[in-house]
């Protein structure tokens, strides 16, 4: 059994997708959740739910507020969760629901039996009784539905009454739709529209480093030295030249490629995942601040080494090559290290999406993902910079020109 197949009552705007909804449920492995409006995942009390230990639930609405309350006996209950749901209207839908994520795991049969589907779907079927609806319109029956089915779900969804027991029997999820791959899974993040960085980076890279070490090759470093004896002030001064120009191109290329790519993606029929405005500002303005820091790292280890191929051959060695190791050769676990302690960390400004941990995909790289928030990420990527430009200025005091 999936850990997040689930099972529960709902109460729902319509169904149409994207609709406000509020949910209590059990499931596979993870306990009585609460969980609304997709993102919204209320944990329930401690405890696994199996066919000794069932579990009774409740949804009470009161204007746009909605409550949901579990019980272990039907007696004593106990409060999930309470939220709000903006633009619920006076009369919704509520019912019963089943649904269980793709994977490959199947599952014998439990408080939700779970069974493997075709295309890597899977069927949860749940079993209800003792149901009973307050307030309903006078006359009306149970139906049941497939919502939001698609051409790719297993056969076998559907729902069975007998008497006061309901079997409903569903796939699928209600989640948010993330991005299992660039393209896949729902569509495309807006940081797919911007993979030209890598190129971008090493471009960088290689002007930022000749940028000091073109001097020493030349000897031009010490006519420099000698009409501005403060080294740490010339080598600032570097720093701050290259950064800005580095951020400028950065910020113009990010934006075209943006506009370029949502453009084109759209005129060929796909979908890109929304955000907002601000995420929108941070990722582009982001991308830019990436391209400075990596030009700064570039000059400071250009001035250490004196040498530009090999700082150049370094710079990349540290920026871009762990993340290409980490989508093709290394292990998950030792992936996730390089992602939160090497410079690369610092690609993470460029994620658009949050992970969310109610929904099982894969959190990769490759997907947009990683382990640090865009902002803890990219200090990672400013202490080494800053780091390398320290390093550098003691040792071109220290050094003869």
């Amino acid at each position: 059994m999936q850990p997040w197949s689930k099972a529960g009552i709902i109460i729902k705007a319509s169904t149409r997708p994207g609709s406000a909804y509020a949910a209590v449920m059990v499931t596979g492995a993870r306990r009585v959740r609460m969980q609304y409006d997709y993102t919204g995942d209320i944990a329930g009390p401690p405890g696994p739910v199996s066919p000794d230990s069932p579990r009774w639930l409740r949804l009470t609405r009161s204007g746009d507020t909605v409550t949901g309350y579990e019980s272990a006996d039907g007696t004593r209950w106990h409060v999930v969760g309470t939220v709000r749901l903006a633009g619920l209207p006076a009369t919704a839908l509520a019912g019963l629901f089943a649904a269980s994520p793709a994977g490959s795991e199947s599952a014998a049969s439990s408080s939700i039996s779970g069974s493997s589907g075709g295309s890597g779907m899977n069927l949860a079927t749940a079993i209800f009784d003792h149901v009973s609806l307050s307030g309903g319109q006078p006359g009306q029956t149970w139906a049941g539905d497939d919502v939001g089915g698609n051409a790719g779900a297993p056969t076998g969804t559907g729902f069975h009454q007998a008497g006061g027991t309901f079997s409903v029997t569903g796939s699928g999820d209600i989640a948010p739709d993330v991005p299992a791959a660039p393209g896949g899974g729902g569509g495309f993040a807006i940081e797919h529209t911007l993979l030209g960085i890598f190129g971008a980076l090493v471009a960088v890279i290689v002007v930022a480093a000749m940028f000091m070490t073109a001097e020493y090759r030349r000897g031009l470093i010490k006519v420099t030295l000698a009409a501005s004896p403060r080294r740490g002030r010339v080598l600032a001064a570097k720093a701050v030249v290259v950064g800005s120009v580095s951020f400028l191109a950065g910020l113009a290329g990010s934006v075209a490629a943006l506009l370029a790519g949502e453009h084109l993606l759209r005129s060929n029929g796909n979908f890109i995942m929304p955000v907002s405005t601000l995420t929108e500002v941070r990722v582009v303005a982001g991308t830019a601040a990436l391209t400075a820091v990596t030009a700064i790292l570039a000059l400071a280890v250009g001035a250490l080494l004196r040498s530009g191929a090999a700082a150049v051959t370094l710079v990349i060695s540290v920026v871009v090559l762990p993340y290409l190791l980490e989508n093709t050769v290394l292990p998950a676990g030792a992936a996730d290290w390089v992602l939160r302690i090497t410079p690369v960390a610092g690609f993470a400004i460029q994620q658009s999406l949050p992970q969310y941990p109610q929904v099982a995909a894969s959190y990769t790289p490759a997907n947009g993902y990683f382990p640090l928030a865009p902002w803890a990420g990219f200090a990672v990527l400013c202490g080494y910079a800053a780091l390398a430009l320290a390093v550098a200025v003691i040792m071109l005091r220290r050094r003869d020109a």
